[in-house]
This record gives structure tokens, sequence and C-alpha cells, in this order.
């Protein structure tokens, strides 16, 4: 039992197990039971599963202090960030919602299940299952495997599956309490859950009863000194060097752009956030368009006062299972679980640029009322500076504003979700030729409503239509005849609105959102026959799915009118009907080299109703030459059927700020000799005038975030992978306790679903490539640029949209090792006195190759390791836990790896052009009170470690990819109670 007891304390001290090897036992230790285990249908004991197994046990997910699952996922070296608490508020329908992505591939290439079935996706704009549906604690454990597993479980499980296995049995009421709170005394966290079961009707009659309630608060950036005002890259340098950011001329109350230009000769003004009565000319470094990166005039502030770290959310869970034994062999069972969350994302109030273009320019003429009032000192200054910069006070003289309209408030979206998942089935066993078979039959369906509020969001055409202020019939009214017919009220764009103008150009987007899912399956296994080495043992089953999907955008919405991306209607439905079998052959048992050696099959055939037909296969070779030493080796195929939203997403305006123009002086700057030549070429035809050393992108590190047009393909193919694994395990026997386990991955995915991706299709597939003239380039074509600077983008050669819709287009390559080492000793066994019982672990994942292929026939581009694609070559999780009695000690460390800032760039560009190494330390403890009553505690990120000063504010405020890998709160203290009765 020393064993089972020290590798057990082991897992709960990193929050997980990783392979399966460390929960294995050995035959002198206890009996041990066949059971089904994620990676297979065939019933086994744990030790023998087809594929590395990682595990998390319910101790683990307690002591953890996490409040949303996905967060302890996210401490695997295998998992990769995705979705979480600090980036989902930037986001405009995920607020709230925790995702899995394994191998960094996408959260769409990842099944989640519910004991071996499929969960529903959680959202319509961005299908993906939400972990915070499952109510944390009524889970027994959460098993993932890293590896295709199709064959077995069907789509979307080309990089893995996470299946979480969920409690079906209480002895009496288990009530659950933990609370947090940041250093800085912000982002509470609060959690409260309970499990009530028993058995009834002389056993036969089984039911658990539980739920939980948690509450998750927002953090500002504003509020932590280390990460405000932020930082940004100095793109006037080569190498661009790190120095603090640069105050924004988009001013909460405005700037007044008086003449463009370059630096020295632009002119700029601005009402002063300190006093707005006083006008103030802005220095050279804050007067062109887009501020110089050292721009730090006091009269301007930090946009980065708008920026969350955290989200704010909550959400409520019920979940009721029953069953009831029918006879000795047969089962009737039923589960339902209910769901309500909330989640809350955090935007920038609505802006104008000061260099014009964008969502809403809006300018100050010179005829304006308010402009023109003699009483208003305010007015007064700030003609005086029109009539300095040579303007005139007439229609035709204009000046564009730089303005966050903070009177509507920030841009913040409530987001409401309400899901039912109702299951029923029947399982057994009967025998036939005195073959034990087991058997399952059962219909799952599931649906989701869900709703999204968007405030402060104004009319966009209202709020020009206000701003444009004239004096008629000693009136001010707005200039245009209609909208005045349509109750305009002019905006005082010196002094500020009337609440009369503020409600007259208000808006609120509205989307509601449905998800219908119908399951129905059937399944047997059994043993075929027997062999010398043990039985043959198989698997098969049919599965039927219906996936319905609606998203609804208000017609205002979805028309533009709104400072608000303009979606539209996406609704579509699909079916499937597959079968499967498995099969599992022991060729070899206690002889000499073979203390086991097994084979496994796995098959799959589906029929799609949108791709057709679909093979899947998987083999797995297991080799275990004597008790210490088992070699596993597994090859399989895998397909993902695209989804609604990437086949009927209607086109709609999306942003992005990760691009970089290679027209840019800075861009250019730092480019290959080739790349410069074929910039010569390319980017002089593209841009009326261009000077390679002092052109200006209108986007870019820094700068406004850029236009694109993204939309769905309802001729999209499925997309395939073949997979790889090779790993052997160490159990010495001459080193009790001590397990080890190298596993190598390999990844080759052909056919991905998905937009080129932004910065391949700028360099290499346009601007660096002259081999096609540039007016031919079809690649060219979807960069829409401005050649007047008047059609959007406020710059002459500036970019207006790129073109990106959903295509077969990509090609993955991923390769690396996974690294486990477990070991446990008790200190009365070295020092023949009870110190307690001792348990490390180390888990690391060497992740060298993360290679993507923009289009068949091109380059692939190296992503390993590049923090803009969130795949770090090293990421590791070390833990030793200490147990005495009844406490508990555990420290953990997690370890990502020094990545490059960003791969868009040589590293003679960026100075530093890597991240450094990161590590976060935590402390837990635990401390069982007696029989009913356990409390815990802990300080997560004990050392107050932030993120990375790599190159702007992405990773600080959730903004950029990658952005939930490092911990942005700083260092969070938890305490909880479990009490059983």
């Amino acid at each position: 039992m020393l064993r089972t007891t020290l590798l057990a304390s082991a897992a709960a001290a990193a929050a997980l197990t990783a392979p399966t090897f460390a929960a294995a036992q050995t035959a002198g230790d206890v009996a041990v039971d066949e059971i089904v285990v994620t990676g297979s249908r065939i019933r086994r004991d744990t030790f023998s599963t087809p594929q590395p197994l990682s595990v998390v046990s319910a101790e683990a997910i307690r002591q953890s202090g996490n409040v949303a699952i996905g967060d302890v996922l996210l401490e695997q070296p295998n998992i990769n960030p995705a979705t979480n608490q600090q980036n989902s508020s930037g986001t405009l329908f995920l607020a709230g919602q925790t995702r899995a992505d394994i191998r960094g591939i996408g959260p769409t290439r990842t099944l989640v299940l519910m004991d071996n079935r499929r969960l529903p996706f959680s959202d319509a704009s961005s299908p993906g299952v939400d972990l915070n549906t499952i109510p944390s604690l009524m889970v027994e454990r959460i098993e993932t495997i890293a590896g295709g597993a199709s064959a077995v479980y069907g789509s979307e499980a080309i990089s893995g599956v996470v299946n979480f296995i969920m409690k079906k049995e209480q002895d009496g009421l288990e009530v659950d309490i933990q609370g947090g709170i940041a250093q800085e005394g912000d982002g509470e966290e609060f959690r409260f859950g309970f499990n009530w079961g028993g058995k009834f009707l002389d056993d036969r009659l089984n039911v658990l009863i539980g739920g939980e309630y948690a509450n998750q608060d927002k953090i500002m950036q504003k509020d932590r000194d280390e990460l405000y005002p932020g930082i940004r890259r100095d793109s006037r340098l080569t190498p661009q060097t790190i120095i603090p950011n640069s105050r924004s001329n988009t001013s909460p109350y405005a700037t007044f752009q008086l003449t463009g230009g370059a630096l020295g000769t632009a002119r700029a003004v601005t009402l002063d956030v300190r006093n707005p009565t006083q006008v103030v000319r802005l220095s050279a470094a804050c007067s062109t368009p887009t501020v110089q990166p050292d721009c730090q005039d006091e009269a301007l502030f930090y946009s980065t006062i708008y920026n969350t770290l955290q989200a704010k959310s909550n959400r409520g869970i019920l979940r009721t299972y029953v069953d009831y034994a029918l006879t000795e062999n047969i089962k009737i069972f039923g589960d339902v679980t209910y769901v309500k969350g909330s989640g809350y994302g955090i935007f920038q109030p609505a802006f104008s640029s000061a260099a014009g273009g964008g969502t809403m320019p809006v300018v100050l003429r010179g005829d304006n009322a308010f402009l023109n009032n003699p009483n208003d000192p305010t007015a007064t200054a700030l003609r005086a500076e029109w009539l300095a910069a040579g303007k005139t006070f007439t229609q035709g003289s204009t000046a564009q504003v730089g303005k966050f309209w903070q009177e509507f408030g920030g841009r913040d979206v409530k987001t409401e979700r309400e899901q039912i998942k109702l299951l029923a089935g029947f399982e057994g066993d009967f025998e036939v030729l005195g073959r034990g078979v087991n058997w399952e039959v059962y219909g799952q369906y599931s649906e989701l409503d869900g709703k999204t509020t968007s405030y402060g969001v104004p009319n966009v055409s209202r709020v020009q239509q206000a701003t444009d202020a004239v004096m008629l019939n000693g009136q001010i009214v707005c200039r245009d005849a209609n909208a005045r017919a349509a109750g305009c009220v002019p905006w005082n764009l010196i002094n500020g609105a009337s609440r009369e103008a503020v409600l007259w150009t208000s808006g609120i987007a509205v989307t509601d959102q449905r998800i219908e899912q119908s399951i129905a399956g059937a399944s047997l296994s059994f043993d075929l026959f027997e062999l010398p080495a043990g039985p043959v043992g198989f698997a098969a089953g049919l599965e039927a799915r219906e996936e319905k999907s609606a998203f609804f955008q208000d017609p205002i919405s979805a028309s533009g009118a709104l400072f608000f991306n303009a979606i539209g209607t996406r609704e579509g439905q699909f079916d499937v009907v597959e079968g499967f079998a498995e099969v599992r052959v022991p060729l070899l048992k206690d002889v000499f080299l073979a203390d086991e050696l097994s084979v496994e099959l796995a098959g799959r055939r589906s029929n799609y109703s949108t791709i057709g037909l679909g093979n899947q296969w998987r083999a797995v070779l297991n080799w275990a030459p004597i008790k210490d030493i088992r070699f596993r080796a597994s090859e399989a195929t895998a397909i993902r059927a695209p989804n609604i939203v990437e086949l009927y997403s209607p086109q709609g305006r999306n942003f992005t700020t990760t691009a970089v123009d290679p027209c840019d002086r800075a861009a250019y700057a730092g480019a290959s000799a080739a790349q410069r030549a074929a910039r010569n070429v390319t980017c002089a035809a593209a841009i009326p005038g261009w000077n390679p050393a002092t052109f200006e992108s209108n986007f870019g590190p820094g700068r406004s975030s850029l236009a694109l047009l993204q939309g769905g393909n309802p001729d999209l193919n499925e997309e395939r992978a073949h997979t790889y694994q090779y790993g052997v395990v160490l159990q010495p026997r001459f080193i009790p306790n001590l397990q080890i386990s190298v596993d190598f991955f390999k990844y080759n995915i052909r056919g991905q679903v998905g937009t080129i991706p932004i910065n391949t299709l700028l360099q290499a597939l346009c601007y660096d490539d002259a081999s096609t003239p540039y007016d031919q380039n079809q690649y060219c074509a979807q960069i829409i640029r401005d050649p007047t600077g008047t059609a959007g983008s406020g710059r002459v050669g500036g970019v207006v949209e790129i073109i990106q819709t959903n295509q077969n287009v990509a090609s993955v390559k991923v390769e690396g090792y996974d690294y486990s080492v477990a070991y446990g000793f008790r200190t009365e066994d070295l020092f023949q006195r009870d110190y307690g019982d001792i348990a490390l672990r180390l888990d690391a994942t060497w992740m060298y190759q993360f290679q993507l292929q923009g289009l068949p026939g091109q380059a692939y581009t190296q992503l390993a390791n590049t923090i803009n694609n969130a795949t770090p070559e090293w990421k590791a999780n070390f833990s030793a836990r200490w147990t005495y009695n009844d406490l508990s000690l555990t420290w953990s460390t997690l370890y990502f790896g020094s990545m490059i800032a960003n791969n868009a760039f040589q590293p003679n560009q960026l100075d530093p052009y890597m991240t450094g190494d990161y590590f976060r330390h935590d402390l837990r403890g635990s401390y069982r009170v007696n029989d009913q009553i356990t409390v815990r505690a802990g300080i997560i990120n004990l050392f107050d470690e932030y993120p990375p000063e790599i190159s702007d504010n992405s990773i600080f405020t959730g903004t950029g990819t990658g952005s939930s890998q490092y911990d942005n709160r700083g260092r969070f203290f938890f305490i909880g109670a479990n009490m059983n009765f």
C-alpha cells in the first residue's frame, strides 16, 4: 500500500498525474478492477492504457485553489493557453468561459467528454466547450489523452481528449466552500458547493444531487503598479527597444488634429485631461496623427486605464444523477445538468482616431457653432490655435477629432447563458457462451440559450451628424436637415454633450443564440476468446448525432450602424451517423523478453450530411520485455468535420492587433536583403509615393487595430490528421516508488480550416513575393489599400481592411516529447524516525516543432517557441509534497521557457527578442481537523511574478494570443473547507 499511497500523494501535489504509470499498481499491492478508461472502450486496468494518460483527481481539484476547473488543466504541460478568465473579457461573446487546448492546436480540435460522452458546444459564435459548465465538486477525476483519439470518439479529437469522469455515488452530505483574493485587494473569488446522496430500496436506487455557485470579480490594469501604464516598442529604432507606454491622443475629452504630416510639421491641441476647460498645444512627439513612441504630454492620458486583467463572471450549476437496478444485470440511469451563468466583457469606450479613418471618424469643422461661441473661453482659446494653424472658420476647414466617447460609458458586454443537458439510458451485462458482455444504450439531449447585451455602442452616423453643429436662425442645430427632422440634438465637442445629445446618439447591441445537440448511442464490449496471453477484448457501437446552431443579431447592429461588429445571422445544422469497433489482442505474457506484448486496433466510419464519408483508424503496440520497462507505440488517423460557424457564418468585420505592415519603415528597416528587394517593387506598386524611410502604416505595434472581413464557407472539407506516439515507461524494482516516462509525439494536419495567417498573407504571399506582378497577385488583392487616405485608413497607402474567409488551406506539423518523473518515500525508511512522507513529481513538455504552412506549396513557418502562437518550446510543472499525519504542505513550480516575442520580426529588429524564462511558485496546504472537516489554504504566485515585458500591453490585458499563459493578477490567497456529514 505504501507505493499506492505515495504515488497518489505525488499526483495531488502536482494537481495532476501525468501518464497513467503514475497511478499504476503492481500485482503485489492491491486488487485492480477493470474499468473503461479514456482512450479506449475496452475494459481493462489503468496500467494497460493504450496511450499516455494524465489524471487530475477530485482532491487535486479542490486543493488547487482554482475556482475555474480549466485553470487546473492549464498547469499540465501538454495543455496550452486558451480562453479563460484572463482573456475572455476582451471578447464579444465568450466572457466567463474557460476552454481546453491540447498542444496549442486549437480548442476546436480538443474533444471534451463527460463520462465518455460528447458535451455540447457552449457558444454559437465560437464553437467550443466551456469547462465552467461542469460542476467541479462533482468531478471524480479528469483524464486527458494528448494524441489522435478520433477513431474511438469521433471528430474534434485530433489533438486529444479531455474526459470528465463524474461522481455517481454519495453517502450523506458534503459541503465545500472556498474564497480567495489578490494581494491588491481585488479579483475576489468565491465558490460554494454541495453533494448529497444515498442508496434506497435495498440499495437498488442510487441518488446523487449536487450543485455549486461560483463568482469571480474583475481586475483592472490600472490597479497594478507593475503593469500600468504599460510598455511599448520604440518603433523609431532598430532594434526596437522597450520603453514606457506612450500617452494617447485619443482623449476622453477631445484632441483636435489641426494639421497632419510628419514629426515637426504636424500640429494638434487637446482639452487637458487634468482640466478640460484648458486648451493645450501638444508637443511635437504628441502632435503627429499617430503619436510618437516618446509622447508623454501630461495633458494626455494612458488609454490602458480602461483595460482589464481578469473578467467578471458568475455561474450556478445543478446536477442530479439517478440509477436504478431493474434486475441484477440491468440498470437504468439518468443524468440532468442545469447551468446558468453570466460573463462580463469590459472594453474601452467607443473611439475616434486623430488620424481619421476607422469605424467612427469625426471632424470639427471651422463653422461649428460651438467653436465660434464668443462667450466660451475654451472655444476662444481653441479658435486662436485654429487660426495659428492656418485654418479658416469655414465648413471645408476641418480637424480630425481624437476622442474616447466616455459619455456613453464603456462598451461593456453582458453575456448570459442557460444550458440544460438530459441523459437517460440502460446498461448491463449478460453472458453468451460463457463470455461476459457489457452493454449500454443511451440518449442525450442538450440545449443552450444565450444572450449578449453590448452597452455604450453609439450610432455612428448619428454621432457624426450631432457633432456637425451649425447656427441656424439664431439656434444651434445639426447641419443635416434629415437628421434634424429625426430629432438630432447638437453635440458640443468643446464643453461636453448634453444628456439629450447622448441619448439621441446612443445605442445597444443585442445578440441571441441557441444550440441544440441530440445524440443516441449503443455500445457493447466483451472478450472474444482466450489466447495463452489472455483474452482478446472487443468493443463496438453505433452513434447518431445532430447539431443545430443559430446566432441572431439585432437589425440595427447587423446593418453596421452601431460602433459594433456587424455579424448578422449564423444558422445551420448537420447530422452524422457513425459506427466504431476496437480490438485488443494479447500476443505474449510472462515469457522471456515479453512480460507482456499486445496490439490494439480501432476504426470508425462516419457519414456526415456536410462532408460525406470519413474513415479513421488507430493501431497500438504495447511491449514490456520485463516488469521494469514498458514500450508503447501508436499511430492514428483523425478527421475534424467543419463546424456550423465555419460553414455558415456570414461575412462580417473583425479586428486584429497582431498584424505588421511589411511596407512600414520599421518593418522594412529590419527586413532581409531579399525581402527589401521584393518590397521595393511590391510596396511601390501598392502605395502612391511610397518611401521606405518615411512611410508609417496605420496599423502595427502601438497603433490602431486592423479591420478584417471574415466569414464562413459551406464548401469546406474535413481536416485530416496523422498522429504518432512512441514512448517508454520505467518502473525499476531496485528503486521502489520511482517511475519515469518519456513519450515522443508527432502530428501532421492537412486541410486545416481557417484563414491565411495575417502576417503570412502580408509578407510571404504578397509583399515579399515579386515574382508575380502586384496587380495580378490574388493574395495582394485581399489587402485593401487606401490610395488617397480618404477611404477609411486615415493616411495615404494605409490598409482599410484585409479579406479573410474560411478555407481548407493550412497544414500543421507538431513534434516534441513529454517527460514525467515521480518518486515518493517515507522519511522513516531513511532516518529511522517518522517525519512524514515525501512525494516528488516533475512533468515537462519539449515541443521543439510547431510549423504552419499557410497555403499548400508554401514554405512552413516555425511557430514553436513564439509567444504570438502561445507555444513555448519548454513547459514544466514540478511539485513536492510533505504529508505528516493530518497535515499536508505542497510546493509547486510552473515553468515556461523563454520564447520569441514576435516572429513577424527578425532578431535584429527587437531588443529584447526573447521573453526570458518565467517561473511561478505556489504554496498550498491542508489539514484534516477530524473525519468530517478538512481545511485548506494557499498562496498562488508566491513571489508575485508578473508577465514578461515583451512588446506591448496585450499579454498584460488579455487581448493577445497566449495572454492566458502568464499570471497577470499577482500574488493570490485562498482558503477553503470541506465538510462531510
